[in-house]
């Protein structure tokens, strides 16, 4: 129950923070339901220091101020962000130009060439072996 408690108190603050830019602890504190301006210190150093909000505490002045949001478009991020995106779309583009360029089944004609030749190789090295036995059995044949 606890939990569910500080999610809820937490939630408020986020609220809060979108709503003023700068409130004080006291209305923090009426706002949230709780018992003083102190504990509503408390909370919401713990929220600061959790990252739940992105604010500052005036102890002096007992008010809460909100940094602005940051414009990200005015950054460079996008920018970048973009110019990533379309570099990769160009390195894939290369990528499949270069593919289209060499046939992929280009090398299996050299590859079975080169295998043919082989294969032709072996047969007549096989049929000079069979030459050679037929020779030697009619030389067998004149000598008896």
């Amino acid at each position: 129950i606890s939990r569910l408690a500080h999610s809820v108190v937490k939630a408020g603050l986020r609220r809060l923070k979108t709503s003023y830019s700068r409130i004080s602890l006291e209305d923090v504190a009426s706002r949230l339901g709780l018992p003083s301006a102190t504990s509503a210190e408390f909370v919401v150093a713990k929220a600061v220091r959790d990252g739940v909000i992105d604010a500052t505490i005036d102890h002096e002045g007992g008010y809460v101020q909100s940094h602005d949001l940051v414009d990200v478009y005015a950054t460079v991020e996008p920018s970048e962000a973009f110019h990533r995106r379309i570099a990769y779309c160009l390195t894939t583009h290369n990528d499949a130009v270069r593919a289209m360029r060499y046939t992929p089944d280009a090398y299996k004609k050299q590859l079975e060439a080169s295998r043919g030749l082989r294969r032709s190789r072996e047969e007549k090295t096989d049929e000079e072996k069979a030459q050679e036995i037929e020779d030697e059995l009619d030389d067998e044949d004149y000598e008896y």
